[in-house]
């Protein structure tokens, strides 16, 4: 739900939760993705925790596929596919007793039958971020992953090592993460660990599709 206009790429109802811990200070959230059939549209929504920051968040996501099939288009078919996005999330920090309401948009756009670029305003109501992300799968087996957001990158890629076993890493110039996800039928099973300065934060998430 943090790119809302990527949801249309789901094919089926989808649940996850992700536990972390970075300075012994536990993270967590659930989420919940559902595409609706024929109409095109699919609604996300989530809840989570960080004890670190004392911050709690509540988000309610939507999206809809303008033109084309982003879902047979990635499996090879040609032709351009365009899907919108809307994301609204409400925060309660603990630390001042304040609350925020906040909403993402954006956009999605695949024209060759690898690569897609996204676009999405963040934080608009409080203080509106643009940025903008590319990726490509390179022979099913490897995808890139680019992103540009107020003149700071973040590059990462995926490495499918069996069928089951897929590998991951990234950086966006102030830490650097990798994990592993091991998915045996419809559950997936991930770790990761970001490399901060002078601390990691380790996470570990389940997924559960349901076709």
């Amino acid at each position: 739900m943090a790119a809302p206009a990527g949801m249309g790429r789901l094919e089926f109802l989808q649940v996850s939760s992700v536990g972390g811990l970075s300075e012994e200070k536990p993270s967590g959230a659930v989420a919940a993705v559902v595409p609706l059939g024929e109409s095109r549209f699919t609604l996300g929504t989530g809840a989570g925790w960080d004890d670190f920051l004392r911050i709690g968040t509540a988000q309610l996501s939507g999206s809809y596929t303008a033109a084309g099939d982003p879902i047979g288009f990635m499996e090879g078919l040609f032709g351009p596919s365009i899907s919108v996005g809307v994301s609204t999330r409400y925060q309660y920090a603990d630390s001042t007793g304040e609350s925020f309401f906040d909403v993402d948009a954006g956009f999605q756009f695949s024209l060759f039958p690898s690569s897609a670029l996204g676009m999405t305003y963040t934080d608009i109501i409080e203080d509106r971020l643009f940025a903008m992300g590319f990726s490509h799968v390179f022979n099913r087996n490897l995808k890139a992953h680019a992103s540009l957001c107020e003149g700071d990158w973040q590059v990462g890629c995926e490495l499918q090592i069996t069928r089951v076993l897929r590998l991951f890493s990234g950086a966006d110039g102030e830490a650097v993460n990798a994990g592993l996800s091991f998915s045996p039928g419809e559950w997936d099973y991930g770790y990761g660990a970001v490399l901060h300065e002078g601390s990691v934060e380790h996470r570990l998430g389940v997924s559960r599709r349901f076709p």
